[in-house]
């Protein structure tokens, strides 16, 4: 069989026309993306979940003890008054006589009570909405960065398979022994370094910045308080309204970070990231943000069981 030299040396320009614009149309593409990707990227950048204001923190501790001269109290709600800041209120109220007489003043009691309840729940539901915010951009930033890096992956895929294909196509074409080895060593180093470049576990990064942290007090164990209302961060600190008693509602939550977050162990860089002023996270660490900021919020909201009880005894009174 006669092979036409010339249709073989057209082939072979042909094949490798076919690779250059291969390589010329994924080169402008991923261009393309990248500036699409870097815009949407920015979005992230910086929280849009800070409030407009500081938190004012309405309520302060009482001093003074409930008397309880009329009925019991359990300690449990004792402990909720003074953080409430309602002993007073509820000292005036037991000492009152069930009379016609007393009516009035025990309803205008009653709503100076309920009245900072309402602000105590008003404050729990703020830093919930707040930490329920910050949950929802790390864990939609997360799950970006996580389709981003599996189109990534796909892409990269595609074009090693398409390029061992033109590989394989035109060294079989190719008489030339000399080109025929550069022709596949060089296909098999470019199909190679395309399928290298999918190996990368951590994948694509995005700048993410968290100035205002509520993680970082927590983990930090502070003392200091300087973004929590007064009563979320007493009810946090008291080790009364834990289920054990034994530890504050804040370090319960910290262990179980380290536990399942973190698997007893943390490295210096992701402490500093997860509970600093943030950086360039990968997927992993903003899904596990978004897990304890989600931890926290719960905790938060459960606060409020706590004033069932105490709503029940005063009114019965």
């Amino acid at each position: 069989m006669t092979v036409n030299k010339k249709f073989v040396t057209r082939t072979h320009k042909n094949v490798w026309l076919w690779f250059y614009m291969l390589c010329l149309l994924t080169a402008t593409a991923c261009d393309t993306e990248k500036k699409n990707v870097s815009t949407k990227l920015q979005s992230f950048k910086y929280s849009y979940c800070t409030p407009t204001t500081p938190y004012k923190g309405l309520l302060s501790q009482d001093t003074i003890s409930v008397v309880l001269l009329n009925g019991s109290l359990p300690r449990h709600d004792q402990l909720l008054c003074r953080l409430l800041g309602i002993n007073n209120y509820v000292n005036n109220l037991l000492a009152l006589e069930k009379d016609s007489a007393t009516i009035y003043k025990k309803m205008l009691l009653k709503q100076q009570i309920g009245q900072r309840i309402t602000v105590a729940q008003t404050e729990l539901a703020a830093v919930a909405a707040e930490l329920d915010c910050e949950g929802e951009r790390a864990n939609l930033a997360a799950i970006y960065l996580d389709n981003l890096n599996s189109k990534n992956n796909k892409r990269l895929t595609i074009s090693s398979v398409v390029v061992g294909a033109l590989t394989t196509v035109a060294t079989a074409l190719i008489s030339d022994k000399g080109t025929q080895t550069t022709t596949g060593v060089s296909g098999g180093l470019i199909s190679a370094g395309l399928a290298v470049l999918t190996i990368n576990p951590k994948g694509k990064r995005i700048l993410f910045y968290h100035e205002r942290n509520l993680l970082k007090s927590i983990w930090d164990d502070s003392a200091k308080n300087s973004v929590y209302p007064l009563f979320v961060w007493n009810m946090l600190h008291e080790k009364q309204f834990s289920n054990s008693g034994d530890v504050t509602l804040a370090n319960s939550i910290k262990n179980r970070w380290l536990q399942f977050e973190f698997n007893g162990k943390i490295s210096k860089t992701q402490e500093k990231l997860l509970f600093g002023e943030g950086g360039y996270y990968h997927s992993d660490d903003l899904h596990t943000r978004a897990a304890m900021l989600n931890q926290l919020q719960s905790t938060i909201r459960s606060i409020n069981q706590d004033m069932e009880s105490l709503v029940a005894f005063i009114d019965t009174i």
